[in-house]
């Protein structure tokens, strides 16, 4: 309450700091532990479990070979089919922050490029 001594200041920002806005949750990033190409299904191994939601944008060093469909095998088990054969690719590109595939925390595949 307001004291006959001092007054109101308008237009004073407030003291209070928004810790929540200046400090973003910390995620945790998923890794690629191990990927495997048989016919056109590239079976993908993450280093914990993940959440899938449509079809994530990999490709490979095979040209003209795109993903069309992708399913969880396991919790950290992916499999991801091609247009076109790919058991001859040796390369996984991963790219940046992928929203098909995420974890508990929030965090994305980390962008690589994998040799298999």
């Amino acid at each position: 309450m307001p004291s006959a001594i001092t007054r109101t200041h308008r237009n004073r920002r407030s003291t209070r700091k928004n810790v929540a806005a200046n400090r973003p949750q910390p995620t945790t990033p998923i890794g690629i532990s191990n990927v495997v190409a048989a016919g056109s299904v590239l079976t993908i191994v993450f280093d914990q479990p993940v959440a899938l939601k449509g079809v994530p944008k990999y490709s490979t060093n095979i040209a003209g070979a795109h993903a069309i469909s992708a399913n969880m095998a396991a919790p950290s088990v992916m499999s991801l089919t091609f247009d076109a054969a790919v058991a001859g690719a040796n390369q996984l590109n991963v790219p940046y922050e992928d929203p098909a595939i995420r974890n508990s925390s929030g965090g994305f595949v980390t962008p690589t490029a994998v040799k298999f």
